[in-house]
């Protein structure tokens, strides 16, 4: 289960905190509520991976998915950066 929290907002970005697993349906969920303020709202999206225990390979594809120059990650462990490929998904310096 994931939970998603909406931490901060302003008019040009979102702030989603993630905390527990992202698989299956709440992977879903995530891409749903990022698509909503990525492209219907037009809001730059920021996702604080900081409680994200496992991601499985569902969550990786939605990601590579979602993930674009108004879609960031911040807060991952090392054990969720070596899941995204930091080449491919993370835009953001550590």
């Amino acid at each position: 289960m994931l939970r998603i929290t909406e931490t901060s907002e302003d008019e040009k970005t979102v702030t989603l905190k993630l905390d527990g697993k992202m698989v299956g349906a709440s992977a879903s969920d995530l891409e749903e509520l990022c698509l909503h303020h990525r492209d219907k709202r037009g809001k730059t999206v920021v996702l604080d991976f900081s409680g994200v225990a496992f991601i499985d390979n569902y969550g990786l594809k939605v990601l590579k998915k979602i993930k674009d120059s108004r879609v960031s990650i911040v807060n991952y462990s090392l054990f969720i950066e070596t899941l995204l490929d930091v080449n491919k998904l993370i835009s953001s310096n550590r």
